[in-house]
């Protein structure tokens, strides 16, 4: 599979930056300028192109702020999927530069420059899209516009130091990663846009490598022309704490308080980040036959997913699905029924409400079967358990299952779910 994603002025046609992902050569200028150009003509003859399709590939374009044109090329993804993509995409180029920059564009040679800052996000989005790449992250099976999250025991200690910590910094917006996985977070960071939280999420998880940064960032929603300050700091392994801050505290104070407010909680930090990469912790035993789960909270704008690490899961049907192949299985039947379980379109930018699917009775339980495994997914509320069987576990015994997996991960006030 191989996904491409071009970005042009609207005006005069000008590539500000070309990214690709999975196997395959980068388009030629040649194909480029046509698929530009295509979408000029019918605008010049007031018609608006948004996609178009063949056996292999679809195609998409999407025009922001009469500004910017972006044009996406994927083989096996739905147009809503690139839909949703293209959205994330503008949202980091809003994220990196703010959106005056992008509606002026006056100086395209400028604004090219200043976009290289976005590729490694772009990059991570593309992963999103391209699910066969070999060389793809550990947490290649990712989600757009949803921002992944870990249930530990320790969460609700953890949450009075992140809402301490972020008082002492003068921040309503405070978080803590574990592993590029949001553990807790304040109040006020939960009210953000779920684009927003997934982008800050993942810019993180891209300094990965540093102790402490400080980026100067503009939310494409909440504040899309006055930038804020992204701090992040390293406290133990994998796990940074994280906040969003006006023009002070300047870094060395935070990096300072953070030591001041953490050094006595190392050992809860090291015994939340055992439940990586599982996710939720080892005292919720998940059944046999079950080989991994997906847990989406759409009006929260989070999602948990794991695979069942035990050993005894199944062995026939753990040689023939990697642990990967098993997280790819989970997000493409998530595809497939969220339009029937939950309202995926609403809120999203102009065009997405084309691809909505309108239900008038809103289904509570799907399951699909193959030779190899089987899938079930019950909708409560605003909450949404995808979970993947064994072929050999029988279809009422799934629908037990998944209603007792769903209470013990909502269930538990300490996991702060």
């Amino acid at each position: 599979m191989v996904v491409h994603l071009m970005c042009l002025t609207t005006a005069g046609g000008l590539p500000l930056f070309t990214r690709k992902r999975g196997d395959g050569e980068p388009l030629p200028f040649s194909v480029v300028a046509s698929l530009n150009g295509v979408h000029m003509f019918g605008k010049s003859q007031s018609v608006v192109l948004r996609s178009t399709s063949t056996q292999e590939t679809t195609v998409v374009w999407k025009v922001w702020e009469d500004s910017v044109t972006l044009i996406v090329a994927a083989c096996g993804a739905s147009e809503m999927l690139l839909n949703q993509l293209l959205t994330s995409v503008f949202n980091v180029m809003v994220l990196a530069v703010g959106i005056d920059e992008l509606c002026s564009a006056r100086n395209a040679e400028r604004l090219k420059r200043e976009l290289r800052v976005c590729y490694p996000l772009l990059d991570r989005l593309l992963e999103c899209v391209d699910v066969t790449s070999s060389d793809r992250a550990a947490n290649c099976s990712d989600l757009l516009g949803l921002v992944e999250v870990t249930l530990c025991q320790e969460n609700h200690l953890l949450q009075s130091l992140v809402d301490t910590w972020a008082e002492c910094v003068d921040s309503l917006y405070g978080f803590l990663l574990i592993r590029g996985r949001v553990a807790v977070a304040t109040s006020s960071w939960w009210q953000l846009d779920p684009e927003e939280m997934k982008l800050l999420a993942l810019l993180v998880s891209v300094e990965g490598t540093c102790t402490a940064c400080d980026i100067p960032v503009f939310l494409p929603c909440k504040s899309p022309a006055v930038p804020f300050r992204l701090v992040a700091c390293g406290l133990v392994g994998g796990i940074q704490i994280c906040a969003l801050c006006g023009p002070s505290p300047p870094l060395t104070e935070v990096e300072h308080v953070s030591i001041q407010c953490w050094k006595g909680a190392i050992d809860v930090l090291r015994a939340a980040e055992q439940c990586f990469p599982r996710n939720f912790p080892p005292s919720i035993q998940l059944d046999n036959g079950v080989m991994g789960l997906l847990l989406v909270d759409h009006q929260a704008g989070k999602f948990l997913l794991s695979r069942n690490q035990r050993t005894d899961a199944g062995k026939k049907e753990s040689r023939s699905l990697s642990g990967a192949h098993r997280l790819d299985v989970l997000r493409t039947f998530y595809h497939q029924v969220a339009a029937t379980f939950m309202n995926q379109s609403s809120g999203n930018s102009e065009g997405a409400a084309a691809y909505e699917q309108p239900v008038t009775s809103p289904a509570l339980e799907t399951y699909w079967c193959s030779e190899y495994h089987k899938c079930h997914a019950l909708r409560h509320g605003t909450t949404l358990l995808c979970v993947l069987y064994a072929s050999a576990v029988p279809i009422h015994t799934m629908r037990l299952i998944t209603q007792r997996t769903l209470k013990f991960l909502t269930g538990d006030k300490q996991l702060c779910w």
